[in-house]
């Protein structure tokens, strides 16, 4: 068998959480509690996120970008609870308050600055 022919085709699940994302709520990145960012932060690392999809949600090879983030948390908790994209973490092992602590910290994360804003990037 071929390396291409054991790469999976990408879940139907791929198109209706790209049309969630794209219609989800605006960020609300100042809305957050900080307690709740702390506490949402503590548990994105000790849940293990953070080896997937990098300390800031930036995303990495073995898991997508989380922030920013637009989805609303229903639909990022059904993602979390019901995917093939990764483990999914029923209720049993990351409790509804718990996903929600750790939506708050996603949704805390601002949009990083633009290329162009970059000096350090500004090779002219």
């Amino acid at each position: 068998m071929s390396a291409r022919a054991r790469i999976a085709r990408p879940p139907d699940l791929v198109v209706p959480v790209l049309l969630l994302w794209a219609l989800g709520s605006p960020p609300a990145w100042s809305d957050e509690p900080a307690n709740d960012v702390r506490e949402g932060l503590a548990l994105y690392i000790s849940q293990q996120c953070w080896q997937c999809h990098g300390y800031e949600g930036q995303g990495g090879v073995a898991g997508v970008r989380l922030a920013p983030t637009r989805l609303p948390y229903e639909a990022f908790a059904r993602l979390v609870r019901f995917t093939n994209l990764m483990p999914a973490y029923s209720p049993k092992v990351l409790g509804d308050e718990q996903l929600r602590l750790i939506y708050a910290y996603v949704r805390s994360i601002p949009e990083p600055p633009a290329l162009e804003e970059i000096p350090e990037l500004d090779f002219d």
